[in-house]
């Protein structure tokens, strides 16, 4: 796949990782998550998972076990090229509907 894709690969590999990223997380995400974002900038696809606090080490682990997941998921075969994982920390008092990646959003929590 080329490094920069037409729209049509765009929302396939959108979809995969959205796919991926959802299954991977079942029995791992906390109350902590607020969301979960993806960005595109024809290097990388970065999910970016954001949190109201500090992550415990085990919950950060399981995380970075989830983001494995989701690249043996769909690499090479989906999409080949570089895929991270950011970890952001976003209390509360600030919003978070500005965070969004060019890709949209795959989860956000209701916050009241």
């Amino acid at each position: 796949m080329s490094k920069k894709m037409i729209k049509e690969e765009l929302i396939k590999v959108k979809h995969e990782i959205n796919r991926s990223t959802m299954y991977s997380l079942i029995g791992r995400s906390s109350k902590k998550m607020r969301g979960i974002s993806l960005n595109y900038d024809e290097k990388f696809m970065i999910i970016e998972m954001f949190f109201d606090e500090k992550l415990t080490n085990e919950e950060e682990e399981e995380m970075e076990c989830a983001h494995s997941e989701v690249v043996s998921d769909i690499f090479p075969q989906i999409y080949d090229g570089g895929i991270k994982l950011v970890l952001t920390i976003l209390p509360i008092e600030e919003n978070i509907l500005d965070k969004k990646g060019n890709l949209g959003w795959f989860y956000l929590r209701k916050e009241y």
